[in-house]
This record gives C-alpha cells, structure tokens and sequence, in this order.
C-alpha cells in the first residue's frame, strides 16, 4: 500500500529506520544460523519452534499467533495479536480500528468467512460469517452437522432428518413422488409393475401372477403370441432359453420356451411334443390365473410330452416347452383340438373272433378308467355276448402302453374289470377275460396310461377254458413235472381256498398206488405260487392249501388210501402273477400210530430216530412240520408221571394224546426250562392209556431222541398236594427246584416253571393272607378251588419286590390248592406263610374317620390286604394292599381328600356304602407327584368310604387329609 502523506513523514527519519531494519537483518541470519547449528534443539518457556528456531508468538511480528502469523508494515504484535503502531512514533497505523491484519490484508474477523473469528477460520461455501461464527447463509438450515437446503435436501425435506422414501423427491420441502409413479396409499408405487397396484391403486394381482405393463400376466419374461391356429406344428429349441416357472413335472434347472395360445372355439385341445431331440416336458398354464392346467413328463411311455385340457372360447393359456431334470435341446410342438368326448363310439359285431383298429389321438377323454390315468384319450365300443361263456378282450397289436377296461352295460355302469399289462402279452398290451350271460351288453374301453395315445387294435374272441384236471400225474416217487402257467387267454377258473385273489391255475389229476404220505410242493418255480389240493375233482372239498413254505414256494402234505384220486392245483398269490412252475411229488410210506406200546412199566426209557420219520402229526405247541414217533403208554397206578426227552440229539416238541392217535390233547412242551428238549408232568388215572408224540420242534428238526417215563414220587403234585390243615398263622418252606410244572397260572407268565401244591382247609369265615416273602426267587402265588381244573380264585405275580401275596375271604370248611410257581423258567427255595387277617382298615373292618371339618390320620398298608381295585390304574397293573376308612361329612360343601406327605405311590378312591358302592371319586397322581387328590361335593350326614391304596404293588407309610374347602 502506497499512500504520499504517509511517505513524506516517514522520510526525516530513513536512515534510523534503515539501520534498525539492518539490525534485524542480521539478527535474523545470526537466529538463522544457531537455528541451523542446534539442529531443531527444543524451545525454552514460552518459545515456539517455527521453521527450526524458536520465537515469542505472543510478541514476534513475523510469527504473531503462531508461526504463520505475519503482521503488516507500521504493525507490532501484542499478545499474540498485529495491532497499529503509535502516531507521530515510528512506524503509523496500517489497518482501520476494527479490523485485523490475516495473510497481508486487514480484515473484519466478526463478517470474513475466509477469517472468521481468527485468521484462517474459513467459513463452508453455504456458510457465511456473523459475530465472528459460521452460520447457515440465508435458504440454508443445520442439519447433522452441515447446512442443508430443506426446500431440496431428500434427506431433510422440509426439515432435519425427514427423509423422503424411496422413489420420492424433496420439491419445495415435500416430498413427492418421481415421475412415472403414483401415489398409493402412503406411499409411490409404479402401477407398471407392482403386483399390489397393477395399472391402479390396490388393484393387486392374484397370487402366482406377475405386473406387466399394468396389467397382471402369468409370465413374467418373453412369450410369443401364437395365435389361435390349429393344428400346427411350432419348432424350436430350449438351448440357452430361460426359465421362468418351476414346474413339479419338469425337474431342476430346466430352460424353456414360452408361448401364448388363444382357443378359438370351446373345447378340448391337446399339446405334445412327439418327434422332438431330447427328452421334453410341456406345461400349460392358464394365461390370466397362472393355475396350472396340465404338467407332463414323458407321456405313453416315451420320452416326450402330452397334456390335454379343456378351454373356454377366448381363453388364452401359455404352453410352456422344457426338458427334464435340466436336458434342453430342438423340440417339435404340436397343437390340435380333440374330438368331444364320445362314448361307445360304435358298436362291435357279435361274429366272433374280431379284430378292430382305430387310434385315440385326438379322441376325448369320455371315460376315467379305473387302472388307467386321467386326462387321457380313450376309445369305447359296445358288445353284447351272442351266448353265455367267457369272453376274451385284449390290445394286442397297438402302438402305445394301453389299457383295457370292461363296464356293465354302458358307459357309467359299474367296473368288471380293468387291466393295464398283461405278462403274457407284454409289458403294453392289456387283456380282459369275463364270464358273460347270454345278451349281456359291455362296454370295452380303451385307454392309455399317462396319458398315452396312437393307434390301437382291439381283439374279440370266445374264450374255451381247459378241462380240469388238465393232465395226470403218474405213479413215480419222486417225480417232478413242469410248466407255465403263463398261456394267453388263461384265467382262473378255481379260487384259492387259502388266498384272497389268485391267477391263472395248472391242474393235476392223481391217484395213489398205496396207502402213504404224499408231499406235494411248488419248490423252483419262478413266482409266488399257492398249492391247493381238491377231493376227487376240482369241484371237490378241498384236503389242503398252503401259500408259503420255502419262501414264495408252497408245499402241502395229505394221506391218502390206495386208489384215492385227488385233483392238485399249482396257483398263484395274485391275479396277475403267472410264470413257470415245478411241482415235486414224493411218496412216504406212514408207519403204524402207535408204533410201539410200552406197556405199564415204569421207569423206562426208550430210544429211537425220527429221521425218515412221516410228519402226520401236527403238536400243539413248536413250529410243526417234522416228522414224529408215537407209542402207547398205559398208567399202573393213579398218581403223577414226568415224561421228558432229556438227552434226544434234536430240538424236540412232546405231545400227549388221550387214549389214541386222534385223542384229546392233554398236554404239550417244546423246551423245558433251560433245554431244547422237553418235559410234562401229567397226572394219569390207573389203566390209562395215552399216546406220546415225539416230534421236531420245527420243519426239518429230526434226529436220535430218548423218551423218559417216570412216575413222580415226591408230594405236593396235583394229586398229591401236601395238606397244610386248618392252622393259622403257619409258615412252611421248601424248593421247587427239580419239580415237575403241575400248573399253569392264571396272572404272570410261568414258561414250564416248576411249583409246589399245598392243601388248605378255613378253620372259620374270615380274610385269609397268603403270602411268599422271604422267597429265594421271582414267585407266582395261586389260589385254586378244590382241585388242579377248578376255578383260578387268585393269582398274584409281583406284590413286594419279586414276592407274591393274596389276600382272600373264604368261608368256614372251605378247602382251597395254594399253588407256589416261579415267573418264567424260576425255580428255588420259597417260603409260604398263611394267615387270616383280623386287623382293622378292611372292607369289612373300616376305620370310622367321623365328622370333623379338618382331620389328618397316618398308619401304613403293609401287611394289608388287597380286596378292592381303583378304576383309574391299568387292570393289568399288580395289585396293591390298602387300608379303608369311613368318613361322615358334617355339613354340605366341596372336601378335599389327598396323601400327601405319604411315602409311597399312593391311589386315593372314594365309594358309596363300602368297597362294593359305586366308586365315585379315583386319582392316581398329582402333577409331578406320586401322591393322590380327590376334590367331592357332600351332602350333610353323608357317609363315604375312603380307600388308601398303592400303584402296581407298591405299599408304606402313609398320610390321609380330609379338609372342607
């Protein structure tokens, strides 16, 4: 800055001024130079480091403020601040009061956005400068930190932070919505495209449908508008295509072709892709619903395409060409309508054999057969029989997989029978054989499967059945004839007396040479046969029928006389199996029954074979099937005899026979306890006589074998049972280890477990207790009336552990059996006591609780008896000792009764008038608790029977409340 006034008074004095700027100079370089030798040393006490010396910026000019801080000719730096330089004194006032000197100009740090506040404080370009602070310039507001414009700003329209939602613009501070979308609701939308707003606010489309152009469309991609024409043929190939529906029928990631037909006419029209390179798939969807109409993949039982469906004049659907699981490539599309549904569509002749053909390409769906598929085309002709007989339909000769069905009378008549392949024919020829009377009217259907269509031929013939027998067996052991039963135009002529369906039959004639047993079996045929044996004729009784033997084989057994002529028939399990059979014939000569007699002598053994051994037969118990040895044996005196087959080489099965070989069963036994051999005990008058069977345990089981007969001489049998008397209490112990099994019980499950039979006489009417505690091994407890075949009165398996107890009224004299008998195979030493039960808290004994409103009794159910069963435990939980009390409601309203506190599973049971009345109250459990509660409405004076008892044996300690609530 230059200004002549100022020049002029500053001249007189130059040469002061330029010797004190010559001072500076060099005080400067000499600065300069120390800065260079300390190399950068640290500054002392309010000293600064600027440029690699150290300076007063509270004073300095050149580094005033700081080290950028230079201050303007004629000014000195005061505390840190360029101020102007006294009048008429060396160096004049350079800036104007007010202003401040920042980068060589003087300037007005309450206004300058360059130096607001202080030199250097640059204000932001929305920003200007107002008592020395950056504020927003006018049309601007703070927001977040910054100066926005909330007229513009998206993200602060109109004010701080209210954001404009997507596809919306701030104009004048709103927000509005960009240009082509629409305001819906609260919020844009583009009705071009939006499945809830398409073409309009809430015009949504329907579920599956897309928004295109405003309007709602099935496809979402490209389609090509065919038109209406048909027929036609379209071309074209799905490589490098898209894919836009996920189809079920057309696998994953398969491309396709979309196209768009209109239907000109009402009616049915059908798609497919027949002729085309890969394996196709063709989807037809509705064009303005999306429903799926028709999905196929491989149709006829080829690799292409077929879907036929009905549609309105006008409607348009989208054909959709894929391929499946993925496979793409050139595919041939062919449209054209079907034939309305039609059916019969003609009559057939009655001049028999016939052959028609026709093809069902383009043909209605008129009929659903029911072995074939729908939405397939069909061909239907009416035959009326010209006589009665059997009457064979088939499609033998026809292009495609078919399938034949039979209706009563007319189209909507009731099935005969329907077939898709018949195995004689081969896997797409169908074959029909029905029994007709004279006059009777079918219709014979013919249909596809999956959808399949072509041409076709029907076949019409009288079917002649084979006589029956149909040939005879001869006279040679062992002997082996073949065949199939697989013969067109076979069907069943006999059912199978042992199965629910069976096929087609080969029949036998056969007449024994001799009196023997004759085995007949189906062993090495190629399907599941059945074996069925007639009496005479094929009209006969029938001797026997078997399914399976030997896997899907079968074999029957039968004795015949000498002369005795059978018919045997070779079947099958199901109405379509047929195929090659075997049939095996083999002769055994039976041996006598008895084949010894033993006599009376006991003890004895005897020895023998069953190997070669006829099985005639058949034991009650094992498998069967094995050959068996019989003798007679005849009891010398009254009393009990074992008969075992301990030491046979073979898994044995014993039977015994009342008198003779067709005798009653009076007894049986596969494995005796820890054997494969067996054991009975029998209990036998003097001078019977029984026969022993001695079998194998199952077919195949043959071999030596040892048959042991010994009368038993030890007590406490069924005819020896040891007289316990009249005392009470008493207590008796022994083992039933190396007894014989006289009994089986009624409760648990004893598996041939020896026992031990007591006697025993009521000294007087009571409760009496029986019991096995303190017994070696898991007991069975019986009580029987009188005798071994009288009734079962009790029967206890587990009550303490692994102990039995029984608690029954009998009356003064009455004569009981107390049966002692071991769980499973169990056996050891036991201990019984018996005793009559005096104590109070039975049925007959109740403790009267009276009439309190609150009362808590304790005692305990041990040693109590069990004469009374709660209804809300399994019947077939074991039963439990209880203790019964009375209990007189004094005034009306709800009583609570529960055991808790009690120290063992308890059941809680309420009657009316004594154990007898009817139970009126249950509980088993309270929730996670194994104590019991009963909640009941009483009337004043009303009296119940309460009854503490145990779940499923369990007895102790007990607590009983009763509390009105």
């Amino acid at each position: 800055m230059s200004h002549p006034g100022l020049r002029a008074r500053f001249e007189p004095s130059s040469m002061a001024l330029w010797l004190t700027v010559a001072a500076l100079v060099a005080l400067a370089a000499l600065a300069a130079s120390c800065a260079e030798d300390s190399a950068a040393a640290p500054c002392d006490d309010g000293l600064t480091l600027c440029g690699g010396a150290c300076f007063d910026t509270q004073a300095d000019p050149d580094h005033c403020g700081g080290c950028e801080g230079v201050c303007a000719s004629g000014t000195r730096c005061e505390a840190g601040v360029c101020v102007g330089g006294g009048g008429g004194g060396a160096g004049g006032e350079l800036c104007a009061s007010g202003l401040v000197a920042c980068s060589g100009s003087c300037v007005d740090l309450a206004t300058d956005a360059a130096h607001c506040g202080g030199c250097g404080q640059e204000c932001a370009a929305e920003q200007r400068c107002e008592g020395g602070a950056c504020r927003c310039a006018s049309g601007f507001t703070a927001c977040g930190g910054g100066c926005v414009d909330v007229k513009s700003d998206p993200l602060h329209c109109g004010t701080c932070e209210a954001r404009c939602p997507l596809h919306e613009t701030c104009v004048e501070g709103a927000c509005v919505c960009d240009e082509g979308f629409a305001v819906c609701g609260d919020r844009c939308v583009d009705l071009a495209v939006d499945p809830a707003h398409c073409g309009a606010c809430g015009a949504a489309c329907a579920p599956g449908l897309f928004c295109r152009e405003g309007a709602c469309a099935c496809a979402a991609g490209d389609y090509e508008d065919i038109g209406s024409t048909v027929p036609r043929l379209l071309t074209g190939t799905t490589v490098g295509a898209e894919t836009y529906f996920p189809l079920a029928c057309m696998g994953v990631g398969s491309t396709q072709l979309v196209y768009r037909f209109t239907a000109e006419e009402a009616g049915w029209y059908k798609f497919d892709t027949a002729g085309s390179s890969y394996d196709t798939a063709i989807g037809v969807l509705d064009f303005d619903a999306c429903e799926e109409l028709a999905c196929n993949d491989d149709r006829g039982g080829a690799v292409t395409g077929s879907a036929s469906v009905a549609l309105e004049e006008g409607q348009s659907v989208l054909l959709v060409v894929s391929g499946y699981d993925g496979a793409q490539g050139d595919f041939a599309l062919h449209l054209d309508r079907m034939a309305p549904p039609a059916c019969p569509l003609d009559t057939l002749a009655t001049a028999l054999p016939l052959s028609i053909t026709g093809d069902t390409w383009g043909l209605g769906d008129a009929v659903s057969t029911r072995c074939g598929s729908i939405d397939t085309s069909d061909a239907s002709y009416s035959f009326t029989a010209p006589r009665a007989g059997g009457y064979v339909f088939d499609t033998s000769g026809s292009t495609f997989d078919t399938v034949l069905e039979l209706r009563r009378g007319s189209c909507s008549g009731t099935v005969i029978s329907c077939n898709d392949n018949d195995n004689a024919m081969g896997a797409k020829a169908s074959r029909l054989v029905a029994n007709l009377a004279e006059g009777q009217t079918v219709v014979a259907v013919v249909d596809g499967v999956d959808g399949g269509s072509g041409p076709f031929t029907l076949n019409v013939s009288e079917y002649v059945p084979p006589p029956c027998p149909e040939l005879t067996l001869d006279a040679r052991f062992p002997q082996t004839v073949t065949g199939t039963t697989a013969i067109p135009d076979r069907v069943s002529a006999l059912p199978s007396p042992c199965t629910s369906a069976s096929g087609p039959e080969a029949t036998y004639a056969f007449t024994a040479p001799a009196a023997a047993l004759y085995t007949f079996d189906t062993f090495g045929s190629s399907f599941d046969t059945v074996l069925h044996v007639h009496e005479g004729t094929c009209s006969g009784e029938s001797v026997a029928c078997n399914d399976d033997t030997s896997g899907r084989q079968s074999q029957v057994k039968v004795m015949l006389r000498e002369g005795e002529t059978i018919a045997v028939v070779v079947d099958s399990y199901a109405a379509v199996a047929s195929g090659a059979f075997q049939l095996n014939v083999r002769q055994t000569f039976v041996l006598p029954c008895p084949l010894l007699d033993l006599g009376s002598t006991v003890p004895q053994t005897v020895t023998g074979t069953t190997a070669d051994a006829a099985d005639v037969l058949r034991p009650s118990c094992g498998g069967g099937g094995a050959g068996e040895v019989t003798y007679r044996f005849t009891a010398p005196a009254a009393g009990t005899y074992i008969v075992d087959t301990l030491g046979s080489s073979l898994d044995t099965a014993l039977s015994v026979l009342d008198g003779s070989c067709s005798g009653a069963v009076l007894g049986c036994n596969d494995d005796a306890p820890g054997s494969e051999q067996s054991r009975l005990t029998l209990e036998l008058a003097e001078g019977q006589t029984i026969v022993l069977l001695v079998d194998g345990s199952a077919a195949g089981a043959s071999g030596d074998f040892t048959l042991n007969i010994a009368p038993f001489s030890g007590g406490g049998t069924c005819s020896t049972a040891i007289d316990l008397g009249s005392v009470v209490p008493q207590l008796v112990t022994g083992s039933t280890a190396e007894r014989p099994e006289s009994v089986r019980p009624a409760c648990g499950s004893s598996s041939n477990a020896p026992d031990m039979i007591y006697r025993f006489t009521a000294p007087e009417d009571g409760l009496y207790i029986f019991d096995t505690f303190g017994s070696s091994f898991d007991t069975i407890l019986q009580i029987l009336e009188e005798s071994c075949t009288g009734t079962s009165l009790a029967c206890n398996d587990n009550t303490d552990g692994q102990q039995s107890r029984v608690a029954l009224r009998l009356a003064a004299n009455q004569t009981v059996l107390v049966v002692v008998d071991g769980l499973g195979t169990s056996s050891g030493d036991y201990v019984l006591q018996v005793d009559r039960f005096t104590g109070p808290g039975t049925c007959a004994t109740a403790i009267h609780l009276g009439s309190p409103l609150s009362i808590t009794r304790t005692g305990s159910t041990r040693g109590q008896p069990d004469a009374v069963r709660p209804k809300c435990v399994s019947a077939a939980s074991v039963s439990s000792p209880e203790t019964v009390f009375t209990y007189t409601a004094p005034i009306r309203g709800t009583y609570v009764i529960d055991t808790i506190g009690s120290s063992f599973n308890t059941v809680l049971h309420v009657h009316t008038r004594g154990c007898a009345g009817i139970e009126l109250q249950c509980n088993d459990d309270l929730t996670s608790s194994q104590a019991s509660r009963v909640q009941i409405e009483l009337a004043p004076n009303q009296t119940i029977t309460v009854v503490v008892d145990g779940y499923n044996g369990a007895s102790g300690d007990f607590t009983l409340k009763i509390a009105k609530l």
